[in-house]
């Protein structure tokens, strides 16, 4: 098996192991180390320099509001306490347990380790992405590894004794008690993405999915002039009709070449060219083969950024002031025994009570799980604007000057706010596409190669109370285009497609716990 490279850090009692895609940086306080993490190698002083700045005049939970959404850090006492915070749409992963003497904290779960695997974990992995699909399980910290916990996302934890004595939500409120003008947040949105193009200076060649839409072309438009390449995914479809023509406009306006991929060879459940080993199951894996050939394309150019818009619509054109609703249709009984049922439920009953589920945390920006993948295999780093800890903080502007108003958020805030940056075909277009007839045809053409992940993983499957002979049906159902769920296909598929990622094929392979 792979192992990646990482580097150790030693504080006292507490052992902190670096994955070598995370970048870090250390600041020597006079009773403690603390040390920042990141995905972004190349602005981590920048983003460093800001957090240094604050813990030096504030206490960490109090500091831990400057941390970049997609960042984390972590400070070392000399008493032996140790500190943790991790960002709200954090890129990079953290993982700790108690060691027969000391504390671990990790950026990768160590799945090649001879593991343990836990029967609860894996069915409550499931449950999350039943809720909430793609997005990190944030409502719970059970991982599928036995001992090992998630250090949650826009979370603070505090560590003595190797055992955690705090845990709180990482606020990012601004303190004001009034609604801002519509003058005010576009200055203030204005300001942030002036903020990201400074950011983006060094850059040299990058490569932009050409989508058509507002976010995307953002991404792209409020960076600085370097080479740039496009890239688009087409579909033959009626209802794509108007896409193309857009994302023509959008490329001149940038001045940029472009290639169309075609959008039928990129399904979702299209196996990618390289499989992945993720840390944890994701329902990302089934838009891996798109992701596998952007990165490919983007190493081939030599480009240094995978621009994305990933969150723009998180960011402006949803209600930051509340919470993630729970979902209406939550996953059905039918694939669950009475026992694994259980587990079901109590993770479903977590996600519902949980303070992460606050929108103005910034947890459901974007599920970031892909970019460390991406940045492993391939080194280009994927880089949207609406993660930026200083656009989000617009966002929750915007959404409180709406919520003033009694109205919902939209995008129209970006376009008066960054005139120029948005062509006319862009702002005229005639709405984003919904891909619910890309998902069906999916399952039509992918139908016999899902059920074939499902029978590969029938005996692991059975062993935690998950039924593959109902995931099969109900598979072949959604293939014939019959009106049903599919979450708990998706849910499981991510499961399966992780276990034969690291050669877990019957229990077996790897020892258990409840």
């Amino acid at each position: 098996m792979f192992v990646p490279s990482c580097s150790i850090l030693e504080r006292n009692s507490a052992r902190l192991e670096i994955r070598a895609a995370v970048a870090y940086r250390e600041l020597s306080l006079a009773d403690t180390v603390v040390v920042y993490l990141s995905l972004y190698d190349d602005e981590i002083d920048a983003r460093a320099g800001r957090f240094f700045e604050a813990i030096r005049l504030q206490p960490p939970e109090s500091a831990a509001c400057r941390l970049e959404l997609t960042d984390a850090a972590c400070g070392f006492a000399a008493n032996g306490e140790l500190w943790v915070a991790r960002g709200g749409a954090a890129t990079l992963p953290l993982y700790w347990r108690n060691g027969a003497s000391s504390l671990l904290l990790t950026t990768r779960l160590p799945v090649d380790q001879a593991p343990t695997l836990s029967t609860s974990g894996l069915v409550a992995s499931t449950a999350a992405a039943c809720v909430h699909s793609s997005y990190e399980p944030n409502g719970f910290a059970d991982t599928p590894l036995a001992g090992w916990r998630r250090i949650r996302r826009a979370a603070y934890m505090r560590f003595r004794d190797y055992a955690p004595i705090v845990e709180q939500v990482i606020g990012l409120s601004d303190g004001r008690d009034h609604a801002p003008s519509r003058v005010e947040v576009c200055r203030e949105v204005e300001s942030a993405f002036a903020a990201y193009g400074r950011s983006q200076q060094h850059v040299r060649k990058s490569l932009l999915e050409v989508s058509g839409g507002v976010d995307s072309t953002l991404a792209a438009s409020a960076a600085p002039a370097h080479e740039m390449h496009g890239v688009s995914v087409a579909f033959p479809y009626y209802e794509f009709r108007f896409e193309s023509g857009v994302q023509h406009a959008v490329a001149d306006m940038l001045r940029i070449p472009r290639i169309e991929f075609d959008g039928t060879g990129l399904f979702p459940y299209s196996p990618p060219e390289t499989p992945p080993r993720l840390d944890e199951p994701s329902v990302f894996v089934t838009g891996m083969r798109h992701a596998d050939l952007v990165a490919r394309h983007a190493t081939e150019l030599g480009a240094e950024r995978i621009y994305m818009g990933h969150g723009g619509d998180q960011c402006f054109a949803t209600d930051l002031t509340q919470k993630e609703p729970f979902v209406t249709n939550p996953p059905s009984r039918g694939p669950f025994n009475r026992r694994s049922w259980h587990v079901v439920k109590q993770a479903m009953r977590n996600t519902r009570l949980s303070p992460y589920m606050d929108r103005g945390l910034g947890t459901f920006v974007y599920d970031a799980r892909q970019d460390i993948w991406v940045k492993e295999v391939y080194g280009p780093l994927i880089r949207t604007p609406f993660t930026d800890l200083a656009i989000f903080r617009s966002a929750q502007a915007w959404s409180r000057h709406c919520r003033a108003e009694g109205v919902r958020p939209n995008k129209s805030i970006l376009a008066e706010a960054l005139p120029g940056l948005l062509p006319p075909a862009v702002l005229n277009r005639k709405g984003k596409v919904a891909y619910d007839g890309v998902w069906m045809r999916a399952y039509r053409s992918e139908e016999a190669r899902i059920c074939s992940v499902f029978e590969r993983s029938a005996a692991v499957l059975e062993h935690v109370g998950i039924s593959p002979g109902w995931l099969i049906a109900r598979t072949r159902a959604l293939a014939a285009w019959r009106e049903c769920s599919d979450r708990e296909v998706l849910a499981v598929y991510a499961l399966c497609v992780w276990l034969q990622a690291w050669e877990i094929y019957k229990p077996a392979d790897v020892s258990w716990t409840q």
